[in-house]
């Protein structure tokens, strides 16, 4: 568990307040008898998902609400690093723009495939006003730009870009 605590530690960007920490350990803890298939070693990735804390918010909401199924990243942004990387039936504990831990999400379905490559088949799992092929493109770009640039990469049109698709297993809900 300590190990665990720490890698949460570290992705929280080594917060002053560890209560943001011990909240999402403790959310964890609640979360796990609910779950269908806990972790045997207990590992769960913790994450936020959007580039700006308003973008964060927005897309909270849509997860909570189930509008969102899935989200987008790319192996150039997670290179083995098994605390943000994607694996089929892991946990994320997603948490706020806040750091506050709102779900427990599942990953249920990765597909990689070039940035080019992205049809609407893929990006019906985005918000739905996102879904449209020409505003997920742009929105995008700008994402993975901004990404890319953030660890000494440049963004390509045939870069590699993952399908992440999850479902709720726990939310701040159902506790």
């Amino acid at each position: 568990m300590m190990r665990t605590a720490a890698i949460i530690f570290a992705l929280l960007g080594g917060l002053s307040a560890p209560a943001r920490a011990d909240a999402i350990t403790d959310f964890w803890a609640a979360c796990l008898p609910t779950l269908s298939a806990p972790p045997a070693d207990g590992f769960y990735r913790v994450r936020s998902i959007g580039g700006t804390p308003k973008t964060t918010e927005i897309i909270t909401k849509l997860i909570l609400a189930g509008d969102k199924t899935g989200t987008f990243t790319s192996p150039l942004m997670f290179e083995g690093d098994r605390s943000i990387t994607p694996e089929l039936g892991a946990y994320s504990v997603l948490t706020d723009s806040k750091s506050a831990p709102r779900a427990v999400l599942q990953t249920t379905g990765l597909l990689t495939l070039p940035f080019n490559r992205i049809t609407e088949k893929e990006t019906v799992v985005d918000g739905p006003a996102i879904r449209p092929l020409e505003i997920w493109k742009p929105v995008h770009v700008t994402f993975f730009t901004n990404e890319m640039e953030a660890r000494g990469k440049v963004f390509t049109e045939d870069m590699p870009v993952t399908v992440e698709k999850f479902r709720i297993a726990c939310a701040d809900t159902d506790l």
